[in-house]
């Protein structure tokens, strides 16, 4: 290694504009078409929700065929506490539903493809929507009663029991410090 000073001109990594070609990881989609085929929806669909089949099939709320198993899905529910059977009301559900809806209405890819199917096509992408919606709002509102009752029932009276930290003082303590500091500093820079 040597030590030294010195100063130099070089080249060097600068801001600037420039123009080139790149390739870019993209999505698949429907002969050159910006809209998705129904084949694409159901291989997202497939893929975003594989963890969540999963589990439900396991705690028996979904059969090996992907069907609702009802009397299942009541028992378990009415086996939660109260607090959190009244926080999930059909009527939550229904509004969570209706304004995913909307959102889906007006959402500029749904508007730009919405001439691109058959009316079959969309009558299954409309029932598709309704399954997805339903279970996300849904679940929404099944953490959201959960995460409501943690919070009533543990976390609030355990805040509660704590002695209070908080800052009821008038702030006018007095508190005095002292501090040296000298020093000189030498170095050798190595470049």
């Amino acid at each position: 290694a040597t030590v030294g000073k010195g100063k130099g001109k070089g080249k060097g990594k600068g801001k600037g504009k420039g123009k080139g070609k790149g390739k870019g990881k993209g999505k698949g989609n429907n002969n050159g078409s910006a809209c998705p085929s129904i084949d694409e929806i159901m291989a997202m669909l497939d893929e975003e929700f594989a963890d969540d089949m999963c589990v439900l099939q396991e705690i028996g709320w979904v059969d090996a065929e992907g069907l609702e198993n009802n009397a299942t899905i009541s028992e378990d529910l009415a086996a939660l506490p109260n607090e959190v059977q009244e926080g999930i009301t059909q009527e939550k559900i229904d509004q969570c539903v209706a304004d995913a809806a909307a959102e889906w209405a007006n959402d500029p890819m749904v508007i730009s493809c919405a001439n691109a199917y058959t009316d079959e096509e969309t009558q299954a992408m409309e029932e598709l929507f309704g399954y997805v919606a339903n279970y996300k709002c849904f679940t929404g509102t099944f953490d959201a009663a959960c995460k409501g009752f943690v919070q009533t029932t543990y976390i609030e009276p355990m805040l509660a029991s704590l002695p209070n930290t908080t800052n009821n003082g008038n702030n006018n303590g007095k508190g005095k410090g002292k501090g040296k500091g000298k020093g000189k500093g030498k170095g050798k820079g190595k470049g």
